[in-house]
């Protein structure tokens, strides 16, 4: 019997092009990249009435023959991990060219990929102060004392925005929180007569909280047809961006209000 007519076999497939899309879509894969992926996936095994339906927080991939076989799966987390989208894009085309790999030896190195680790935490910590600290620079910032305070602000930020998506998983709360945390520790700084003023602080600390990366996955979405990921993509960067600017505006408004100087 051949493949195309193996329930199980079949079964086997889903399964895996679903997982693979799981993992695309958890680390921040565009809706078209996902979508042809999983139809080469299951194409490659026979299975050429496929149909899948992706969006940021769910996949689906059905069967349009008489079996009806559904998957689905809900993506309760997302980030952003190109290495590990070109990781699993490389998968993916070896998956479809040689057809002698097995389900499960496919499902083993799809979990590998899915527990490769990024670079250290603390490498990050450090790439993400000095990045903040020279666009601050970039702005006028270019002071010995603006650019130690806005490196250690941003990674102060980022911990923060850590800590709190761990508690509630809500981007824009995570969000408002650090910028909170980032508008206070400017007007702290200034206040004490360690900064002249909070702005290039701030405007170099919320450099790795905006969602930029998001809004334009968003936008090559709607190019390509896929409106309701990209509307979903695009509305989620800016509920992002507006709760940093009301962290931000919150702090600076009060702090002006009992008669800082901005």
């Amino acid at each position: 019997m051949g493949n195309e007519y193996n329930q199980e076999y079949k079964k086997d497939v889903l399964r895996l092009a679903l997982f693979l899309g799981e993992l695309m879509l958890s680390n921040g894969a565009e809706t078209y990249r996902v979508e042809d992926s999983v139809l080469r996936v299951c194409r490659s095994r026979g299975f050429k009435h496929i149909n899948v339906f992706t969006s940021p927080t769910v996949i689906i991939i059905s069967d349009e023959r008489f079996d009806g076989l559904s998957f689905m799966k809900t993506i309760k987390s997302r980030s952003i991990n190109l290495n590990k989208i070109s990781l699993l894009n490389n998968f993916s085309r070896e998956f479809v060219t040689n057809t002698d790999i097995s389900i499960n030896d496919a499902i083993k190195q799809l979990k590998e990929l899915g527990d490769v680790s990024s670079y250290p935490p603390n490498l990050v910590y450090l790439c993400t102060g000095l990045a903040s600290a020279f666009f601050a620079c970039l702005l006028g910032g270019n002071n010995i004392v603006n650019f130690i305070f806005t490196s250690i602000t941003s990674i102060l930020a980022v911990i923060t925005y850590k800590k709190i998506m761990k508690i509630s998983s809500i981007p824009a709360f995570s969000s408002l929180v650090a910028s909170l945390l980032i508008a206070s520790a400017g007007v702290i700084l200034t206040q004490v007569g360690l900064l002249d003023t909070p702005r290039m602080l701030i405007v170099g600390s919320i450099m790795p909280l905006l969602p930029g990366v998001s809004f334009i996955k968003g936008i090559r979405d709607l190019i390509s047809g896929d409106l309701m990921s990209g509307v979903a993509r695009a509305f989620d960067a800016g509920m992002t961006a507006i709760s940093i600017a009301c962290g931000v505006g919150l702090i600076l408004d009060i702090w002006l209000r009992v008669g800082g100087v901005f």
